[in-house]
C-alpha cells in the first residue's frame, strides 16, 4: 500500500501557474460522496506539474482529505483525466491486488468502521484539523479473505456505478432542456428559420407558435408580437424564513427546510432531500410560505445565484427567494429563465457586508415575455426531461441510503454476502 500526500515537503505550485486547462490539483472541496470533481478542481500548468514529484494521483488510487475537513473521499475511475493531491489531500494506492482490492479498500475507507478511526487520529495545525502522514500509515486496515473482499468491492461497486450512470444520464437530460431553451428564447432559432424560409425542424403544432420575423426592442431584436419587461412581470416573488431555533418544537419535523447548502450540483436541478426539517408549527412562526413542487429557488445573499427547482413541498431560510411562473404551467420556463439571467443578477448583486440580491435587482432586470402557448409548450417538451432527471435522482437517494445501510455490515460481517447479493437483485441492481 502506498499512502502520499500532496506536494509533502516538496514543491507547491505558484499562483501563476493555475491555469483553465491543465492537470487538475485535487483540494478537499474537489471530494463528494465517493466522488472526485474533476471538471471544477482548478488546474496547474505544464510547468508545474513536472516539477511536482509527490502526490501524483491516477486511476485506482482512492483520495481522503486530511487537513482541515477530514475525511471526505474519492475514487479516481478508469479514465479520470490527470490529477496530482494538493497539501489538503491524500492518495491511498493498492500495490498488490492479490492482498487488497481496490474497490474494497474504497468502501471499506467509506465505512462508519474506518471514519472513526481516521476522526481520532486527527490533531491541529494552525488552527486546522490535521490528519499526519505518519498517522494514516499506521492505521490497520480489516482485510477479509480476497475472494470476501472483491466480493464486497463488488457489491458497493455495482451500486456506485448505478448511481453513476444516472448522474451521467442526468447531465446529458439537463444540457438537453438547457440547449431548448437557448434555442427557443435566446437565440431565436425557429423564428429566424422562419424568417429566412427554412424548416424549424420542430413539428407544425410547435413551429406555428414562433413568428417568422422580428421587430426592435430594447433588448434590440426579439421576435414579433414578443414583448419586453420586468422579470418580475412573468413571476411571483417569495421570501423565505427561519423559525427560532431555541423552540425545539420548530425543528426535525416533516417538512424540508432549504438553505443555500442544500442547492444541487449542476444537473441535478431538483432539490429532493434538505439538510433541516421544521415542523408545521415551526412553519406557522415564521414568515416562509411552503413553496409548491417546481417552484425555482435562487439564492440571494453571500452565496448569491444558486438556482434550483424545489423537489417536493418544501420552505426555505430568508437568503433565499421563490420564484413561480404568472403563466399557468410555466413552471420549467420560470427556472432556465432564472438561470439565464444569473450573470445579470450576480453583477447587480450589492450590499456592505454580503452580496445582496434584492427584490429591487429582481424588478430592475428586463428581460423577453414569449407568448404564453411557447411558454406552455416549452414546459411540456422540458417537463419530461427535468421529471426523468428527478426520477433519476429519487433512485439514486434510494440507492445511496442502501449502499450506506449495508456498508457497515458488510465490513464488520454481520451481514453475509449471499444476503447482500440478493437485496441488490430485489432493487434491479
Amino acid at each position: 500500500m502506498l499512502v502520499e500526500d500532496g506536494n509533502h515537503g516538496e514543491y507547491r505550485p505558484l499562483k501563476n501557474e493555475f491555469c483553465e486547462i491543465g492537470t487538475a490539483f485535487i483540494r478537499a472541496a474537489d471530494l463528494s460522496d465517493g466522488k472526485i470533481s474533476f471538471s471544477s478542481a482548478e488546474k496547474i500548468n505544464t510547468d508545474a506539474t513536472l516539477r511536482i514529484r509527490k502526490g501524483v494521483g491516477k486511476a485506482g488510487d482512492v483520495l481522503i482529505s486530511h487537513k482541515g475537513t477530514l475525511g471526505k473521499i474519492g475514487f479516481a475511475r478508469e479514465g479520470s483525466p490527470p490529477f496530482v493531491c494538493s497539501p489538503q489531500t491524500t492518495f491511498w494506492r493498492v500495490l498488490n491486488e492479490q492482498v487488497i482490492d481496490r474497490y474494497y479498500l474504497f468502501a471499506y475507507m467509506r465505512s462508519p468502521q474506518f471514519k472513526r478511526v481516521f476522526s481520532v487520529c486527527g490533531g491541529e495545525t494552525d488552527m486546522a484539523p490535521y490528519v499526519s502522514l505518519t498517522s494514516q500509515r499506521s492505521i490497520e486496515l480489516r482485510l477479509p479473505q480476497i475472494r470476501i473482499q472483491r466480493a464486497i468491492g463488488e457489491i458497493v461497486h455495482s451500486l456506485d456505478d448505478k448511481i453513476e450512470l444516472n448522474r451521467k444520464t442526468n447531465e446529458t437530460l439537463e444540457a438537453m432542456a438547457k440547449a431548448l431553451f437557448k434555442s427557443w428564447f435566446v437565440d431565436f432559432d425557429p423564428v429566424r428559420a422562419k424568417a429566412e424560409g427554412r424548416s424549424t425542424g420542430l413539428p407544425a403544432e410547435i413551429s406555428d407558435l414562433f413568428p417568422d420575423s422580428f421587430e426592435d426592442s430594447e433588448l434590440g431584436e426579439i421576435p414579433c408580437g414578443w414583448q419586453c419587461c420586468s422579470f418580475t412581470k412573468l413571476v411571483d416573488v417569495i421570501s423565505g424564513g427561519t423559525p427560532k431555533t431555541s423552540i425545539d418544537e420548530y425543528w426535525n419535523g416533516s417538512i424540508p427546510w432549504f438553505s443555500v447548502v442544500d442547492a444541487p450540483p449542476g444537473s441535478s436541478c431538483w432539490v429532493i432531500q434538505t439538510e433541516k426539517r421544521i415542523t408545521p408549527e415551526g412553519l406557522a412562526n415564521c414568515s416562509s410560505k411552503l413553496l409548491p413542487t417546481g417552484t425555482t429557488i435562487i439564492s440571494a445573499r453571500g452565496t448569491v445565484g444558486k438556482v434550483c427547482l424545489a423537489g417536493r413541498d418544501m420552505a426555505m431560510n430568508q437568503s433565499c427567494y421563490g420564484l413561480r411562473s404568472k403563466a399557468e404551467n410555466g413552471e420549467f420556463f420560470c427556472f432556465y429563465l432564472t438561470k439565464s439571467l444569473v450573470e445579470i443578477l450576480e453583477a447587480r448583486a450589492h450590499g456592505s457586508v454580503f452580496s445582496t440580491i434584492t427584490r429591487d435587482t429582481l424588478d430592475g432586470v428586463a428581460t423577453i415575455s414569449p407568448s404564453l402557448e411557447a411558454i406552455q409548450s416549452f414546459n411540456r417538451s422540458s417537463g419530461a426531461l427535468l421529471g426523468k432527471i428527478k426520477t433519476n435522482l429519487e433512485e439514486n437517494r434510494i440507492l445511496g441510503n442502501q449502499r450506506d445501510a449495508l456498508l457497515p455490515k458488510l465490513i464488520s460481517g454481520e451481514l453475509r454476502i449471499p444476503d447482500a447479493e440478493k437485496m441488490l437483485e430485489e432493487v434491479g441492481v
